[in-house]
């Protein structure tokens, strides 16, 4: 399933230097062509294994669409990553070079990884990757109007620096699993499957995408000239030594607030509180490239 637009076209310039190296191979080759097809394809894609080549907004797209009807067994998938952000391949490996490809698809060895469900105000999604409530969807929107030549990391950078300079912090009340509501006064909640988001920010450095629970990370009450001064941190993963930052593990999360605050998953607009979000574990099977499987944090941490 291959999205050519995505990355400023680098996911299609990709994968026709692998299709030349994949031939031979029995592959149905789908090209979306706008918003929704990669989930009504993965929707038909039965028992087959899916190949996801495009950033982590398609990859949002067709774990959704696998995700979305009861199956007899996990779906199988693998990730090419060539989008404007491309977290989700900072945890889960996959082979950077065209010749690589062909081993990869056939390689028949497998990990189960998790996924994640939300329920929001447009309803149920799924996520693979990082879901968040508070400044986050403003980030995702405005990185969105930035340059395609600049690059994720540039854009999310640029987004984050004037969204943190104009964002007030909302009040809400937080639950994990079947603990009291909390009120807390916060900048950002983020529920973390995997450890990355917004470009290559190190949100969540003890998230496992395979150990059946999320990371919640909770950037409190901090003030707009900290936020921006502080946003090194969250690229190297210190962030977690700030006294406004809090880290939890859970496998329910529940968020209200008085007044509507956003969501983003995978980098995708996801409604507004109210918001359930939940753990599926061993939701879906990837290709273990490496024989470790699911990349240590410092491993994940060396991927461009």
């Amino acid at each position: 399933m291959v999205n050519p637009v995505a990355g400023s076209g680098r996911a299609g310039r990709f994968w026709k230097h692998c299709a030349t190296a994949c031939a031979g191979l029995p592959l149905e080759v789908l090209e979306t062509t706008r918003r929704g097809d990669a989930t009504s394809y993965a929707e038909g894609a039965g028992e087959r294994l899916v190949i996801v080549v495009g950033g982590d907004g398609t990859a949002h797209e067709v774990v959704n669409g696998l995700l979305r009807r009861p199956r007899p067994r996990p779906p199988r998938i693998g990730f090419l990553q060539r989008g404007t952000g491309a977290d989700l391949r900072r945890t889960i490996p996959g082979p950077r070079r065209p010749e690589e490809v062909a081993a990869w698809i056939t390689i028949d060895r497998w990990r189960p990884i998790d996924a994640g469900l939300l329920t929001s105000s447009t309803g149920r999604e799924f996520f693979i990757n990082v879901a968040d409530v508070g400044i986050g969807a403003q980030i995702v929107r405005r990185a969105a109007l930035g340059p395609a030549w600049a690059g994720g990391t540039v854009n999310f950078l640029a987004a984050a620096v004037i969204s943190l300079a104009v964002h007030r912090n909302a009040r809400v009340r937080i639950g994990l699993d079947d603990g009291p509501m909390v009120a807390r006064r916060i900048r950002t909640i983020a529920i973390a499957n995997g450890a990355y988001l917004g470009g290559s920010m190190f949100i969540a450095p003890g998230a496992r995408i395979d150990d059946g629970r999320f990371e919640v990370v909770t950037v409190g009450d901090i003030g707009r000239v900290k936020g921006v001064l502080s946003l090194p941190r969250l690229y190297r993963g210190t962030h977690g030594s700030l006294a406004e930052v809090e880290f939890a593990r859970a496998t329910r999360v529940a968020i209200e607030s008085e007044e509507p605050v956003g969501i983003e998953a995978d980098g995708e607009l996801a409604g507004s509180t109210p918001v359930v979000f939940e753990v599926i574990p061993n939701a879906l099977e990837v290709i273990d490239w490496r024989h470790s499987g699911i990349l240590s944090r410092d491993q994940a941490h060396l991927i461009d």
